[in-house]
């Protein structure tokens, strides 16, 4: 589950005028926060870097808008005045539209079609999540491109060689995309969460990862070992 902290989501621009006047209106009233200190090691000052983000059951990462690479560019214009893209990854039919009874959660890890929800922020996720669930790792040279390459190739291509759009998100606003990959038990979020971290070239594992909480273990392990590089 997202922080109770502010709202820091940003809109598509595509996103209908209506709502678009009611959900920002609402995340003005949230706007009066308070802050909450930084982990204790800070994020680097210098070099790319990459969040990630973990929500009880579901981990996400997040690419700030100057690491995306020609291909990922695109969402600057869609969600102009980001500073973070966040990337997450699930079910079609689980993850858009969200289970209302028990059967729905037992048929979640049948395998199925999976899709790329896309959330901007216009701060960082220090400053939208929970800091406890929060860590930047310093990504190793090439690593933002390398990034954005393993993403933008597990997201499924129209007729005309663009992201194919599946649908909105409304909490948080976002855009949902088809995937190449395929969601089942051993392939989950956090699994391609994972993947897509070692894809960069940091020294985290997809195998075996199946719960939000051993994608985060791998991730605080390769954050521990950066810190003193960083402090």
């Amino acid at each position: 589950m997202r922080s109770s902290r502010c709202s820091k989501f940003l809109l598509p621009m595509n996103f209908g005028a209506a709502r678009r006047a009611v959900l920002l209106s609402a995340a003005a009233i949230l706007a009066a926060c308070s802050s909450v200190p930084l982990p204790s090691c800070p994020p680097p000052v210098a070099g790319d870097v990459v969040y990630v983000v973990g929500q009880d059951w579901h981990a996400e990462i997040g690419i700030p808008v100057e690491e995306l690479d020609k291909n990922l560019a695109f969402y600057r214009d869609i969600f102009p005045g980001a500073r973070v893209i966040m990337f997450g990854y699930g079910k079609k039919t689980f993850f858009t539209a969200p289970p209302e009874t028990i059967s729905e959660y037992i048929i979640g890890p049948v395998p199925g079609p999976a899709v790329i929800q896309v959330v901007a922020l216009n701060v960082t996720p220090l400053d939208a999540y929970s800091p406890e669930d929060t860590l930047v790792l310093h990504l190793p040279p090439g690593g933002s491109r390398a990034l954005s390459a393993y993403i933008w190739t597990d997201l499924a291509k129209d007729p005309a060689g663009k992201p194919e759009l599946v649908a909105h998100s409304e909490n948080p606003s976002g855009l949902f995309y088809a995937a190449q990959s395929e969601y089942n038990l051993f392939h989950t979020c956090n699994t391609w969460i994972a993947e897509t971290l070692q894809a960069s070239g940091l020294p985290i594992s997809g195998d075996d990862v199946i719960f939000s909480s051993q994608v985060m273990s791998r991730v605080r392990k390769a954050a521990e070992t950066q810190c003193p590089v960083l402090r």
